[in-house]
């Protein structure tokens, strides 16, 4: 397994970020009377950093807010409840029998989706405005479209990790979830100093044809729907050629694991029992990762992010489906184990080649098979761009169409 001094420095973007309670928020970044929900991996001060962990338990107050925390409270944000997560962040379902968690608020039976699952949950009831959530392989867009809100995951490094703790150095992400693209971007906005623009003007997307083709019937027509509204709008779609999702989940996996083991080592050890089976049992594998192996997967990695930069050279953004399948029941995501892959199939590109992507509700379509009665479930539309701006507006405009749709 790599050492923790084999691990890279979280890469970041060639512009600085603000720089927590000392930055002077403009005028149009203010937050002033939003209400913030936080993650609990993200530091608060004062409060114990607990990760949803068992494990964690006895961790002791932390001694000052982490800098995307520090930051939107500098910008009046109103610096709400901690709130829960997938164990250690390392999980896709949301589903923590360690600690407990928030049922889908849609429908109770069903998971929220993770590893920010309280983040979701939190902005989909109206409990919170704006939600720090973390992402790593879709930790913030899995669980927003699932939930039915707005999740975005920057380009990697936009927002500081400083006082966030690591799952994986090179995959990582801190990102927002909201009820809208706009109050996101407000976010973000304090965060980076970015002016963000409205919606884009109608120019060309890809799509990637087999994101569609496996999609369950009622995502692939949800997302058809708004596809065909787009064009109506005077957008081109036009297929593209996307890294193939065996080729991502290895090399991710791989990243992900190792680096897992590495940071959380001395609980894997001294700790082994408080953990939940499914984390443990991914800790273990993490630490069988051979140095090679990761080296390895760290080169595919660079190579991943030079073809999805080509496509992206010829198009706006890539759009799709965030999650190809509706939320899942709470039991079945407890017996199916190969379910997290399923939910992590569209997202964890954006994370090895560190670009923004953004998971944006669409209506359900009309044909969805759900039986007399029973709550509609929420489709998540996720955009990918070369810029956070450009995701961001490319999103606006998706937002404002859907909206038209019955």
């Amino acid at each position: 397994m790599p050492s923790l001094d084999d691990l890279p420095e979280n890469p970041g973007p060639d512009r600085p970020v603000a720089a927590g309670a000392a930055a002077v928020t403009p005028p149009r970044a203010r937050l002033d009377g939003v209400r913030l929900a936080v993650k609990d991996l993200v530091a608060v001060a004062g409060r114990p950093l607990r990760a949803g962990s068992r494990a964690r338990s006895g961790a002791p107050p932390e001694p000052r807010d982490a800098a995307v925390v520090a930051t939107l409270r500098a910008a009046g944000a109103a610096v709400g409840d901690s709130v829960a997560l997938h164990e250690l962040a390392f999980g896709t379902t949301g589903v923590n029998d360690q600690v407990g968690f928030p049922p889908n608020p849609h429908d109770p039976t069903r998971i929220p989706g993770g590893s920010s699952s309280g983040s979701a949950v939190a902005v989909a009831t109206g409990a919170a405005d704006l939600a720090l959530g973390t992402d790593t392989g879709g930790s913030v867009r899995i669980p927003a479209a699932l939930c039915g809100v707005v999740g975005f995951k920057p380009t990697r490094g936009a927002y500081p990790t400083d006082g966030v703790l690591t799952l994986s150095a090179t995959l990582d992400h801190v990102g927002l979830l909201g009820p809208t693209v706009e109050a996101v971007a407000r976010g973000h906005r304090a965060l980076t100093g970015d002016d963000v623009p409205g919606p884009a003007a109608p120019g060309r997307l890809g799509v990637e044809a087999a994101a569609l083709a496996v999609a369950d019937p009622p995502v692939a027509a949800a997302v058809g729907r708004v596809l065909d509204t787009l064009r109506a709008a005077g957008w081109e779609v036009v297929e593209v050629e996307w890294p193939a999702r065996d080729r991502v989940q290895e090399v991710t996996t791989t990243i992900m694991f190792a680096e897992a083991a590495a940071h959380h080592r001395a609980l894997l050890d001294g700790h082994a029992g408080e953990l939940g089976a499914d984390v443990r049992s991914r800790l273990e594998a993490g630490a069988d990762v051979t140095h090679d192996a990761y080296r390895s997967a760290l080169a595919e990695a660079a190579a991943l992010t030079a073809e999805v930069g080509a496509v992206l050279d010829d198009v706006d953004a890539v759009v799709g489906p965030t999650v190809p399948v509706l939320a899942p029941t709470i039991d079945e995501a407890r017996a199916t184990p190969t379910l997290p892959a399923v939910l992590v199939s569209n997202t964890r590109i954006g994370n090895v080649v560190g670009l923004p992507a953004i998971s944006v509700p669409v209506p359900p379509s009309p044909a969805d098979p759900a039986g007399p009665g029973a709550p509609a479930l929420p489709v998540g539309f996720q955009v990918m761009a070369a810029a956070d701006v450009d995701a961001l507006a490319v999103a606006a405009a998706v937002e404002h169409l859907a909206r038209s749709l019955p």
